[in-house]
């Protein structure tokens, strides 16, 4: 099983900070990313002596643990412990935007510059978090404030965001206390239809019918959970389908496959969503 360690970064969609940065040996990884287009898929991996929690604030992302899936939307904390291994199965990174940051629970390292009987309470607390539950709009505010803090190359700044992040991560445990974990929903009963459905054309009646809302409602409630609308996460799925679909299938038959009305209209959809025409994707495999 793979190891991963990640490298420090800063751009417009991915920023990472390590210990390099934060001067914190055990946060290993504390970063913000903004995917504005898929990604590829996560292989199987671990984190050594790491947890690692996933804050997903909009759009889509799956994982799997263990052969369980899991579907995050809007607000969904992802947690998996020291050394799991974990992946997004056979899903590539969706169109969305998360903090993500691994703890590192070995007992001989310094953890968080707590005393001893403090770090040892936490790091037990954190080990009780449920794998999925709600967070908040305001706690992901906070950690994203944290994030920037430490990222400063102004110490006192940098100490506020590491004291700030403890108290987040209290926050954390209490509203996982408090909360139940996520159940399916109707908007969660849509994703799953539109999964089971993605080789067919698609609807929105049909998925809002399947969900027992409203057309109007349904709308609403998708794009405020999942962060973007209906259509576009049916035509973001189905383009991600269509390029496993084209190493084998001309165009004409994958846009048939897909339930697109024309291959023309698969070709606008497949370049809004990668750049490409699927000619230029095929000749670039």
């Amino acid at each position: 099983m793979k190891s991963v360690a990640d490298t420090y970064c800063w751009n417009s969609h991915r920023k990472l900070l390590t210990p390099a940065q934060t001067h914190i040996p055990a946060l290993p990884t504390f970063g913000i990313q903004t995917r504005n287009s898929a990604g590829i898929s996560l292989l199987p991996h671990i984190h050594p002596d790491c947890m690692e929690i996933v804050f997903l604030s909009k759009g889509f992302q799956c994982f799997e643990v263990d052969g369980q899936m899991f579907n995050l939307s809007g607000n969904d904390i992802f947690v998996t412990y020291p050394d799991e291994p974990h992946s997004s199965g056979s899903y590539p990174e969706s169109i969305n935007e998360y903090i993500w940051f691994q703890l590192n629970l070995r007992t001989d390292l310094p953890f968080l510059g707590m005393d001893e009987t403090h770090a040892s309470d936490l790091r037990k607390a954190l080990l009780t978090l449920p794998r999925v539950f709600k967070g908040s709009s305001q706690l992901y505010a906070n950690l994203e404030e944290c994030f920037f803090n430490m990222a400063s190359d102004d110490m006192l700044r940098r100490s506020i965001g590491l004291h700030s992040f403890i108290c987040n991560l209290y926050r954390m445990l209490y509203q996982a206390r408090n909360l139940e974990l996520i159940q399916a929903d109707e908007i969660e009963n849509a994703v799953i239809y539109i999964h089971e459905h993605i080789f067919e054309p698609i609807l929105l009646e049909d998925v809002a019918a399947s969900c027992s809302l409203s057309l109007s409602r349904f709308k609403t409630g998708f794009k405020e959970k999942i962060g973007i609308t209906p259509r576009t996460f049916i035509n973001y799925l189905k383009i991600e389908q269509s390029k496993i679909l084209l190493k084998n299938h001309s165009v004409t038959e994958t846009a048939h496959k897909m339930g697109f009305d024309t291959p023309n209209y698969f070709a606008t959809v497949f370049r809004r969503f990668t750049g490409q025409t699927p000619s230029q994707f095929i000749s670039g495999q």
